[in-house]
């Protein structure tokens, strides 16, 4: 049976990312395992799941079977998790919100819009939150540089995309990611916080200059892959 997942390879990234993140940041033990099936289960829901409100698909059957497959396996990874911390739960109840959002821009046929973006990316906040909370039982400042720090990065990694894809005829796309970019490095020098400064210094030479080239839908998720996978190398370098 072939699995049902989304074909926004780029959304699994920026859903394990904080997670991981959150992780490492964190103290990592061996139930992290099983809140890392829970999670992904439930991230892999949420595509039958909101295929469910599109209004413009009649035949919705196989959207509920594996809304309800995937559903389940987030129950069974669950079990140890909260046997492990219970309190883990809220983060997932705080998500319900951003779904919310995302389920209305669904039934009105807007999911590209900048706020489901934003929706999204909290919901993956709140699970790099979880992951660091889940082994700490610590609700300090770490957990909220665990947020912000790959939400900074996310938001930018949207409107870097739209300038290269769907907006990329719409210069204010352009402005507004490179202006996005460096009050992301800009920020972090006032505290002398360079290495922070330096983990959003790849993102913005991207943003400057690859938007001048043609890139393929292929080419241009192989780079932010790298990309990310960069941003998380130097983020924990400059963190831990």
């Amino acid at each position: 049976m072939k699995l049902l997942i989304s074909n926004q390879y780029g959304a699994i990234v920026m859903a394990l990312l904080p997670f991981c993140y959150g992780v490492l940041l964190g103290n990592p033990v061996w139930a992290h395992l099983f809140l890392f099936f829970a999670w992904f289960s439930l991230y892999l829901m949420s595509y039958p799941l909101l295929n469910l409100f599109k209004p413009q698909l009649k035949d919705k059957q196989i959207y509920r079977r594996w809304t309800a497959i995937y559903a389940g396996a987030s129950a069974v990874f669950s079990l140890p998790v909260l046997w492990f911390n219970r309190h883990v739960i809220f983060f997932g109840l705080a998500m319900l919100p951003f779904m919310a959002i995302s389920i209305h821009f669904t039934r009105t046929k807007n999911e590209r819009a900048m706020l489901n973006d934003l929706a999204g990316i909290l919901i993956f906040a709140l699970a790099g939150m979880g992951a660091y909370y889940f082994s700490t039982n610590r609700l300090d400042w770490l957990m909220w540089q665990v947020a912000y720090l790959p939400t900074l990065f996310f938001i930018g990694v949207t409107l870097y995309v739209k300038s290269m894809l769907r907006e990329r005829k719409n210069p204010r796309y352009y402005r507004a990611s490179i202006l996005f970019h460096c009050a992301c490095v800009a920020i972090f020098l006032p505290w002398q916080n360079n290495a922070l400064a330096w983990v959003f210094l790849p993102p913005l030479l991207r943003a400057v200059f690859l938007p001048h080239f043609k890139l393929s839908v292929k080419q241009v998720g192989f780079i932010e892959f790298v990309v990310s996978a960069l941003f998380l190398f130097m983020l924990v370098w400059g963190t831990l």
